[in-house]
């Protein structure tokens, strides 16, 4: 599939995905969310492959970048709960919406070299999410965070956008030796192992109400979907392309909440959105 249109389903699906993870993640703790997103994705993964015969690949290489993929996606979405709980999120939310600079990086290192064009629309698009991500916590209060809680939230930050792009490149390394569906199969048992070890050092036990298993069940498969597309980027005639067109997830948030939640979208906001339109669009009939 086009690199471009498997880096939109990402955005649509981890946006959507988002967009639920707020109400989930103030009716549970992070790490409950987190764990049934997990487990989701591991049980509808574990059904596909059963039922549907899909023979896995033993690659020592492939099931260790899978593994690592696993452990870079569970540390980055730990890490980004926690800075945007921390504050504020017109700190954290742009620096982790930069991750895709350091794939791009990597992928320049390995050999990549993108048109003027693709690197034209790619720097529209990582402008335009960086914006929207930074819009989005426009008012928030500096003024009630100090500066060493800030130098930490930063360090989270960072953290979080260093996993961001290390997810990505271990999922996409791993889905050309085994495969996306196998890469993200692995990811999720190895993400949900982590959220119980976390929970039960804890003591915690998670309780989660039938009214919220809709949300969860949705919840976790836009998110397995949504890494599903990325991991197979791997597999494109450009795989750089594919994490910048799904790093605009954020966009799909905040129509989301404009549209159900009524939240006002800005005239910066639109233009940030039709940038990133545009962008994609551009590296969509390129490819």
């Amino acid at each position: 599939m086009n690199a471009a249109l498997l880096g939109l389903l990402t955005a649509l699906s981890l946006g959507t995905a988002d967009f639920l993870a707020r109400s989930s993640t103030r009716a549970f703790s992070a790490v409950v969310s987190l764990g049934a997103v997990m487990a989701v994705g591991s049980i509808a993964l574990t059904v596909w492959i059963w039922f549907g015969g899909q023979p896995l690949v033993w690659s020592m290489p492939g099931i260790l970048f899978a593994v690592l993929h696993g452990v870079a996606t569970c540390a980055m979405c730990l890490l980004l709960y926690a800075g945007l709980a921390r504050g504020p999120v017109s700190v954290v939310a742009p620096i982790v919406a930069a991750h895709p600079a350091l794939v791009l990086l990597a992928a320049v290192v390995l050999g990549s070299r993108p048109s003027p064009v693709q690197w034209a629309a790619m720097a529209m698009i990582l402008t335009g999410g960086v914006a929207i991500a930074r819009l989005a916590g426009a008012n928030a209060d500096h003024s009630a965070v100090g500066r060493e809680a800030l130098r930490r939230t930063l360090g989270i930050a960072l953290g979080s956008c260093l996993a961001y792009a290390l997810l990505i490149l271990f999922g996409q390394a791993a889905a050309r030796h085994v495969g996306e569906l196998q890469t993200t199969w692995i990811g999720r048992l190895t993400g949900l192992a982590i959220i119980v070890v976390i929970l039960l050092a804890r003591g915690e036990r998670p309780r989660v109400a039938l009214a919220w298993l809709p949300i969860l069940v949705a919840q976790g498969m836009l998110d397995t979907t949504g890494l599903l597309a990325l991991s197979a980027g791997g597999n494109s005639d450009a795989p750089e392309v594919t994490p910048v067109v799904g790093s605009t997830f954020s966009v799909v948030t905040v129509l989301l909440s404009a549209i159900i939640l009524r939240e006002a979208v800005g005239a910066r906001q639109w233009v940030a959105i039709l940038m990133i339109v545009a962008g994609t669009a551009a590296l969509a009939a390129r490819l």
